[in-house]
């Protein structure tokens, strides 16, 4: 019985650490391509407001926020690349329209078994080195709360902090 249940706790931490590491990008790329601004016309918009209680210091504004969605019943699938776009910002809080294209759910591969879930993440070089990701950049704080949107036109809170 011990082992299962180690077997079990194993498997569920395994599970659920590929649900939260950000995606390759190469991977997430090739199976759905960004929209592009030819499809911005036929989007709906996803309002994104960025808090956080860090001391923000900018020195690149350009980030990258990029919306993916995926299937919680398929585990082992990688999530899908929906949309993305690139914005600049100088200062925390902050408010974005992601525009969405309206074929979102035709753009998910695989194809739904369930529940759709999307998520939103960020790639942002803030401290300006060179490198987004590291330390002293913005990033989303996934301790205060992992970023799911949903896509019903309210506006979605994702919160932000500084990696240490």
């Amino acid at each position: 019985m011990r082992n299962h249940l180690l077997l079990f706790f194993a498997a569920g931490t395994i599970v659920l650490s590929g649900c939260t590491k950000p995606q390759n990008k190469s991977t997430a790329e090739k199976a759905v391509p960004a929209a592009s601004t030819s499809e911005v016309s036929s989007s709906e918009t996803l309002t994104l407001e960025f808090t956080g209680t860090d001391n923000f210091n900018i020195k690149n504004p350009k980030l990258k926020v990029s919306l993916y969605a995926h299937d919680p019943l398929l585990a082992d699938a990688p999530a899908t690349l929906i949309t993305e776009k690139e914005y600049e910002q100088t200062s925390v809080p902050f408010t974005i329209d992601l525009p969405v294209p309206k074929d979102a759910a035709s753009r998910i591969n695989p194809k739904e078994a369930g529940d759709m879930k999307y998520y939103v993440s960020i790639e942002w070089d803030s401290d300006g080195n060179g490198k987004a990701g590291e330390k002293r950049d913005i990033y989303i704080d996934h301790d205060k709360e992992f970023p799911n949107v949903k896509l019903n036109g309210e506006p979605q809170k994702v919160y932000l902090k500084i990696l240490k």
